[in-house]
């Protein structure tokens, strides 16, 4: 009885070892079809097969295993891809726990899911709670990987737009300019890497209108690159760019905005390789830019310029041909999203939606010309704004052969928003009361 019962243990464990490995090898198949369905952003697909993972971890290993954690944390990311936020949200959640309860509450392995579940709590809006969440895998980040990994940025990016959520941009804006000295610190400051998070800290300024900022920043940018006896020309002249357009979206100094475009020419002549298509995208700025001012002859020199190109590179041609193919607004004046502009929000002011359709025509200098209010609903709401604001914006004109062209026959269909009067508030009554008599 003994012998048979060793022997049936011996059995018992052989099977278990035996079920276990194969578990295993099938895990391993379908962790790497899972994995090629994500890179093919096949979410949908991919969902079913992280889904299995999961299942077949948990039969292997128990529903409180750790194994489970990148199961978990994958299956999650999926259903994020697909914009299933709750599903998503609770597959987080139940990772996050079972890493606190097989490891602690500062593992490394709690930041990827700490992280997804603060993005599917951005989506949601729940800023408030967001903040709280990339703040806890923040300082996760920080104790196990240093202040200034690089890891940390992501989570950075993330924060701003919890805070943006939250209109708090001077928050925003100290955890884009925190990952600048994240990167001085990483690299070293003259480092050309820490260029990068430069640039990408200007694109932040331009995107949240803090032009003045923006170009400050730019300005950086520009010393550090000419400081250097290998500077790289294109990402030269693309600050010179930056920085003349910075002052042209602010449409108070022509010189400002001109003398950058100016000396990016210079470089590129001073340069032994002649790089004409760098050349083409500063004459189009140039042109652009004094267009924007009211300058239409001196638009017309720099577009023309643009064409000569081609006597020195006929490939030219093609590039040129399409880049003057069809008008470009240079000054772009917005009709309101919402109107009376003045208006403010209350809980009980009810909006509805109106639109305006125009028809207009663009001259050879590429101002508007003949414009016609085709329909607009309701009428005469928003027609003069609208129609202000499309004659004050200027085009690039069409150019054929290097010379201008007429465009007729453009439109534009803006949808608005607009106050109704409050049904609760009854109209004020007016009574019949004798008139006053002055003379009396």
């Amino acid at each position: 009885m003994m012998l048979l019962g060793l022997s049936f243990s011996s059995f018992h464990i052989n099977s278990q070892e035996t079920n276990e490995e194969s578990n295993l090898l099938e895990r391993n198949k379908l962790q790497e079809q899972f994995l090629n369905l994500f890179d093919q952003e096949r979410y949908e697909e991919s969902i079913a097969v992280a889904t299995s993972i999961v299942n077949l971890t948990e039969k292997t290993y128990g529903p409180e295993n750790y194994k489970l954690i990148t199961p978990l944390n994958n299956l999650a990311s999926a259903f994020y891809m697909i914009d299933d936020f709750d599903q998503s949200q609770i597959t987080f959640q139940r990772c996050i726990k079972l890493i606190e309860s097989n490891q602690n509450i500062i593992s490394p392995e709690l930041i990827s899911p700490l992280y997804g579940f603060g993005l599917t709590l951005n989506r949601f809006e729940e800023y408030d709670k967001a903040v709280n969440i990339f703040e806890r895998a923040l300082r996760i980040n920080h104790v196990n990987g240093g202040f200034y990994n690089l890891e940390q940025l992501k989570i950075h990016d993330s924060l701003t737009e919890s805070f943006i959520g939250l209109r708090n941009f001077d928050k925003a804006n100290h955890h884009q300019n925190f990952q600048v000295y994240v990167n001085k610190n990483h690299f070293g400051i003259e480092n050309p890497m820490v260029d990068e998070s430069l640039i990408k800290l200007a694109k932040w300024y331009k995107r949240s209108g803090q032009v003045y900022s923006e170009r400050q920043i730019h300005t950086e940018i520009l010393e550090r690159q000419t400081k250097r006896n290998d500077q790289n020309l294109g990402e030269l002249i693309e600050t010179f760019k930056n920085i003349a357009y910075s002052h042209r979206r602010e449409g108070m100094d022509i010189y400002q905005s001109l003398s950058p475009l100016k000396k990016a020419l210079q470089a590129i002549d001073a340069n032994e390789e002649k790089n004409l298509f760098l050349k083409l995208e500063v004459l189009l700025d140039l042109g652009d830019t004094y267009n924007s001012f009211g300058r239409a002859e001196s638009a017309k020199k720099a577009y023309q310029d643009c064409w000569q190109l081609i006597e020195e590179d006929e490939s030219m041609g093609s590039v040129i041909k399409e880049r003057f193919s069809k008008p470009i607004r240079v000054r772009n004046i917005l009709i309101p999203s919402k109107y009376p502009i003045k208006i403010k929000d209350s809980e009980n002011q009810t909006f509805a939606s109106g639109f305006i359709a125009i028809q207009y025509s663009i001259n050879l200098n590429g101002n508007t010309d003949n414009i016609e209010i085709i329909e607009s609903e309701p009428q005469k709401l928003i027609d003069k704004v609208a129609i202000s604001a499309i004659r004050n914006t200027v085009y690039r004109p069409v150019y054929i052969d290097a010379v201008p062209q007429e465009s007729t026959g453009m439109s534009i269909r803006h949808t608005f928003s607009y106050p109704l009067k409050n049904t609760e508030e009854p109209e004020p009554v007016i009574e019949d009361k004798p008139l006053d008599n002055p003379i009396a």
